[in-house]
C-alpha cells in the first residue's frame, strides 16, 4: 500500500531569486552585488518598484514600493527600466537545461521565474532527484548567471512550500540560491509551524478568513475540520486542508497542454502594470514565442486568445478567429494588441496570455495580398533559422522597440 511514508521524493520545483533583477545582474557583471530594482519608470521619483535585488531587499526595499521611498531606505539603490524580452529568453534558457534531465511530459513551466519538474523516472540515467536538481542548479549560475532556488517533495504543494523555505533569520527574505528537501516525515516538525500564508494557493485575503476562524498556523489548518473549511471556503477550503496534511495529488504537466492541442505562453509580472504601451512589449514578445513554437510543431492557428489577469486576480478572455490560419508572429501581435483594446483603459494587468488554438497541419495561407504573405512568410522561416544556429536573441524585431501609439498610427495610416 502506499502511503507517505514511502512516497518517492521526486517532483522539484525552480524558483527564479528577484529574477527580473537578477537578469540584469546575469548580463552585466557591474551590477552583480548592488542594491538593485526594476521600476516602471526608473527617471521618475514617484515610480514604482516592479522588482528587488536581493542585495535592495536587505535594506527594506520591496515591490511596489515607490522610488523615492526605496532611496531614503537606500540611497546607492540602482534602478532601471524593465526588459521583457530578457526576461523571456533567460526563462527559456532556464527550462531548457531542466529539460535536459527529463521529458517535456514531466515539466511544467508555471510562469516565468517558476517551473516543476518530476524526475522519477530519469534515475537510471542521472542519479537521484537531489544529484539532479543540485546539477540543474549549478549549470543555471554557471551558463546563464542566475540563481535558482530549489524544492523538493513528493507532491507540488510541499516542493513549492519547500523553495521558499529557508530565510535569513533577521530580515525573513528568503535567501537566494537555497536548496531544501522536504519529506513526509518533515511535516510535524518543518511545515505545521509555519504561518498559514506560507502555502501556494493562500492569499492575503483567505488568510485573514482563517484568522477569524483561529486558524494561523498550517498545523491548525491541518488539525481543523474539512467539512467546516468546505462550507466556508467551498472547494478550495478541501484543497487547502488536504495541502496542510502534505496529500497534493496534482501531477507535473506541460505548460499550456489543453484537452484540444494548443499552444500558449503567459508571463506573470511583479506588479500590476496600466501603462498599455508597456503591455504591448510584453505581447510582442509573447507572440514571438508563441509563433515560434506554432512554426516548429507545423501548425497553423485560426483562433487567437489573449488572457489578462487585473489586480483582482481574475482571469478574463478575449478571442478571435481568423479567416484564415495563420503561423506568422505579426498576425499573434496585432490580433493580440487588438483584443487588448478590449480591456479598460487604466486597470491593472498583473499577468497577460497569448494561446494559439485550432490548430491545423498542411494549410496553405491564402491571402488577397498574397505576395506580402508569402515575402513574410519567407522573412520568417530566415529568422527562425538564423535564431535556431545562433540562439533566439541574435536578431531582434525593429517594432521591439517601438511603442504601442506607433502602432496604432501606423495601422490607421494604412488603413486610409
Amino acid at each position: 500500500m502506499l502511503t507517505k511514508e514511502n512516497l518517492s521524493l521526486d517532483i522539484a520545483l525552480f524558483d527564479a531569486n528577484s529574477y527580473y533583477a537578477s537578469c540584469h545582474q546575469a548580463i552585466n557583471p557591474e551590477l552583480r552585488g548592488k542594491p538593485l530594482v526594476v521600476a516602471g519608470d526608473p527617471k521618475s521619483r514617484t515610480g514604482i518598484i516592479l522588482t528587488a535585488s536581493y542585495e535592495a531587499r536587505l535594506y527594506g526595499v520591496k515591490t511596489a514600493m515607490p522610488l523615492f521611498q526605496a532611496r531614503k531606505l537606500c540611497p546607492e539603490l540602482v534602478a532601471i527600466s524593465p526588459d521583457f524580452s530578457l526576461y523571456l529568453d533567460l526563462s527559456e534558457k532556464m527550462w531548457q537545461i531542466v529539460g535536459r534531465y527529463t521529458d517535456d511530459e514531466h515539466i511544467e513551466v508555471v510562469s516565468v521565474d517558476e517551473c516543476f519538474a518530476d524526475f522519477r523516472g530519469s534515475h537510471l540515467l542521472f542519479g537521484s532527484t537531489e544529484k539532479i536538481a543540485r546539477n540543474i542548479q549549478k549549470e543555471i549560475w554557471e551558463e546563464l548567471g542566475l540563481g535558482v532556488s530549489v524544492g523538493i517533495s513528493y507532491c507540488k504543494a510541499l516542493a513549492k512550500l519547500a523553495s521558499g523555505y529557508q530565510r535569513d533569520p533577521r530580515s525573513k527574505i528568503k535567501l537566494p540560491r537555497s536548496f531544501t528537501v522536504l519529506s513526509p516525515g518533515d511535516l510535524p516538525t518543518k511545515v505545521w509551524p509555519l504561518r498559514v500564508g506560507e502555502l501556494s494557493g493562500i492569499g492575503k485575503r483567505t488568510e485573514e478568513e482563517l484568522a477569524k476562524l483561529g486558524i494561523y498556523t498550517i498545523g491548525e489548518l491541518a488539525q481543523s475540520s474539512p467539512e467546516e473549511l468546505e462550507k466556508r471556503f467551498g472547494v478550495l477550503g478541501i484543497k487547502m486542508h488536504c495541502w496542510a496534511n502534505g496529500e497534493d495529488e496534482r501531477s507535473v504537466s506541460p505548460e499550456g497542454q489543453v484537452k484540444d492541442h494548443s499552444i500558449g505562453r503567459s508571463l506573470t509580472l511583479p506588479h500590476d502594470i496600466t501603462d498599455l504601451e508597456e503591455a504591448a512589449e510584453v505581447l510582442l514578445n509573447l507572440a514571438d514565442s508563441v509563433g515560434r513554437r506554432v512554426r516548429l510543431e507545423g501548425f497553423k492557428a485560426q483562433t487567437i486568445t489573449l488572457v489578462v489577469k487585473g489586480g483582482d486576480f481574475k482571469n478574463r478572455t478575449f478571442s478571435t478567429t481568423l479567416f484564415e490560419p495563420t503561423d506568422l508572429t505579426d498576425t499573434f501581435y496585432e490580433e493580440s494588441v487588438r483584443l487588448l483594446e478590449k480591456w479598460p483603459k487604466g486597470k491593472p494587468i498583473r499577468l497577460l496570455g497569448i494561446t494559439a488554438s485550432r490548430l491545423q497541419k498542411g494549410m496553405e495561407q491564402l491571402s488577397l495580398f498574397q505576395e506580402d504573405v508569402q515575402e513574410q512568410t519567407e522573412l520568417t522561416k530566415a529568422v527562425d533559422a538564423i535564431r535556431e544556429k545562433y540562439g533566439t536573441d541574435i536578431l531582434m524585431r525593429g517594432t521591439q522597440y517601438m511603442s504601442l501609439s506607433q502602432k496604432l498610427r501606423q495601422r490607421n495610416t494604412k488603413n486610409k
